[in-house]
Formats: C-alpha cells, structure tokens, sequence
C-alpha cells in the first residue's frame, strides 16, 4: 500500500468522524467531535494495519474492531430511574467504527453513503420519535397529576369538555374529574390524570396552556401528587 492511499484513507476517516461527531455536539450528546474522530480513525487504522503486514484477513480484524467497540460502548449506557440512557449514543459510535472499517477497504463512496445516512437518520428520527406517544406505558412507576382550572360558571360545560378532549388526544388516563364552586360565580374544576412509566410534565404543560387560553378560563395549573 503506498503512503498516499493510506494517508487518503485515514484521512477520509477523520473527515466522516468529524461530520458524525458534529451532528452529536450540535445537537447535545456527549460524544462529540474528538471521540467520533477517535473511533473512526482507530476502527480504519486497525484494519489498515493488517494490509500494510500482508495479511489480508481484514473480516477477523473486523470483529475483533466491533468487540472493542461494544465494550467501549457499554460504559457510557447507564440506568436513571426507569429510564436507560446513552443507548443512542452508543449505537452511533457502533456505526461510526463500522464506518471506519469500510473506509480502510478504500471503497470511500460507500463509506460517504453512509455517513450520510447516519446523519440523515439520527436527525429524522430524533423529530419522528417525539411526536409518537407510545399506545401503552407499561412501566412501574406511577405518576399522579392533579390538573385545576378555574372559570365562569356559564363555561363550566365546555371547559370540562375541553380537559376531557385535550387529554383523549394526548391518549391520557383521566380517573377522576370534578367541580366545585367558589365565590364570585366561578368554578373549580379538578382532573386526575394517572400516568404508569415515565413522567410526561411536558405533555400536561402543553394541555393546561392549550385549556388556558379556553374561553371563561381565569387560573389553569398542575401538580405532580
């Protein structure tokens, strides 16, 4: 192998290293830049190793790379409560050492195709994954919101429809809803929303702002019970 093919390689494998890793710093993951050019690079340099010795069994290189990696991998996927985090980041420094190692083969066509896949994907669906709800939480925690808007008395029909219709489309569990008066011709109304697995404050922030803005609505809030 001549100097300036192994040069264009490992450079080539900088370069993807960086793009990923760029994606990953913008967007607020602790793998950035440096550590997606580090594996990238390595991955394409462990495998170039073996053809500059004559020995083209670049397939056990390989696995030994996807090894490495996975065991890399593992110390940045910890569990926070119910929630396991830094799987995505780990699948993506998966991919960036799978990259590596078909930027060594020289075919720097196909390794472009799928940097630019990767990017294309954590990017796409990181927005198609926030706008799914998920049918079902089967988690085991259990997390109670008390949701408490006041309004007139005239309004008290269509506001309660409101909570009721906001909460359907947000596919959450009302259990409980009631009224009651206060001085001034106003009314109380108080909606229980049990929710199993993960908090979801964001997505009752978003219903009580969207009930607050309803016509006869004067106080809107939550709590977490």
């Amino acid at each position: 192998m001549e100097l300036l093919d192994f040069t264009i390689r490992v450079g080539c494998a900088v370069a993807f290293g960086f793009l990923i890793g760029l994606e990953r710093q913008l967007t607020g993951h602790a793998s950035g830049i440096r550590i997606n050019v580090l594996i990238c690079m390595g991955a394409c340099l462990f495998t170039l190793f073996s053809q500059l010795m004559g020995v083209y069994d670049t397939t056990r290189i390989a696995a030994q790379v996807v090894t490495g990696i996975g065991f890399l991998c593992s110390g940045i996927i910890f569990k926070e409560g119910l929630n396991v985090k830094g799987l995505n980041t780990a699948a993506t420094m998966w991919c960036t050492a799978a990259i590596g190692v078909i930027t060594s083969s020289g075919m720097i066509f196909f390794a472009t195709t799928a940097v630019a896949i990767l990017i294309g994907s954590n990017l796409a669906f990181r927005f198609l994954a926030g706008k799914i709800q998920p049918l079902a939480n089967f988690g085991d925690e259990e997390n109670t919101y008390m949701l408490s808007v006041t309004c007139r008395e005239d309004d008290e029909f269509n506001i309660r429809s409101a909570i009721i219709d906001s909460l359907s489309k947000a596919r959450l569990q009302l259990t409980n809803l009631e009224s009651a008066d206060e001085i001034g011709n106003k009314v109380e109304i108080e909606a229980t929303v049990i929710i199993n697995g993960r908090r979801r404050d964001q997505h009752i922030e978003k219903i009580i702002s969207q009930v607050a803005l309803e016509k006869g609505v004067t106080k809107a809030g939550w709590e977490l019970v």
